[in-house]
């Protein structure tokens, strides 16, 4: 069974855990919304739903789940089929791409990245929010991850594991966010920088190459 075939069976299970925990998730949408650049024209890839992408005004998001595709567009998102290792979109048409814990799902991240850097306009942004496998609650994600049926085949990363990928395909880290120190459904403290809260945040931007672009 696929990756999507997991998230499609299981929705219902996916958008109860957004309600259960709608504290964490306010705090999860500000903290993106500090790095988000504004009045720009942007895109998730990975959307699920459409939760992040619909808080934060993104009109536009990748995802390979039928399913889950059919309820981000009920929530107002135009949706485009596919996977972020092979993105059918133009070079440069974005100026930020989103992607929110979707980088522990991937089959190559580094393509991944590399996609991003090549739909991203000159001076772009590529924003990562992730689940930062050496914070205390990354490890208990970790190891609690073999009995959730989301996770038991995620490959978590360290902030420091990300921010070389990212220097990989060419990106800049311009800026860090991190919250979620507790699993109770509190709105939680925002932090700069990054290995304390579980959810972190990296802003890196598109670097100008003389290379041919990735």
């Amino acid at each position: 069974m696929n990756l999507d075939d997991i998230f499609g069976l299981n929705i219902e299970l996916y958008e109860e855990w957004f309600v259960k925990n709608n504290n964490i998730v306010k705090s999860e949408i500000e903290a993106i919304k500090q790095l988000l650049p504004k009045s720009s024209e942007g895109i998730e890839i990975g959307v699920g739903t459409g939760i992040f992408a619909s808080a934060l005004g993104i009109k536009t998001g990748v995802e390979p789940s039928e399913k889950m595709r059919n309820k981000a567009i009920e929530r107002g998102i135009n949706t485009i089929n596919a996977y972020a290792e092979n993105l059918p979109i133009s070079d440069k048409m974005y100026d930020f791409v989103l992607m929110v814990t979707v980088d522990c799902f991937f089959t190559d991240i580094l393509q991944s990245f590399k996609g991003a850097y090549r739909i991203l306009t000159k001076g772009g942004f590529l924003i990562v929010a992730f689940i930062d496998k050496n914070t205390p609650l990354g490890q208990i994600y970790e190891e609690k991850k073999a009995s959730n049926v989301f996770y038991k085949n995620a490959r978590f990363h360290s902030a420091v594991e990300m921010e070389e990928l990212l220097k990989l395909a060419h990106f800049e880290i311009v800026d860090r966010r991190q919250t979620v120190f507790n699993l109770k459904n509190i709105i939680q403290e925002i932090k700069p920088d990054v290995g304390e809260g579980v959810f972190a945040i990296i802003k890196a931007m598109k670097k100008h190459t003389k290379q041919k672009e990735l």
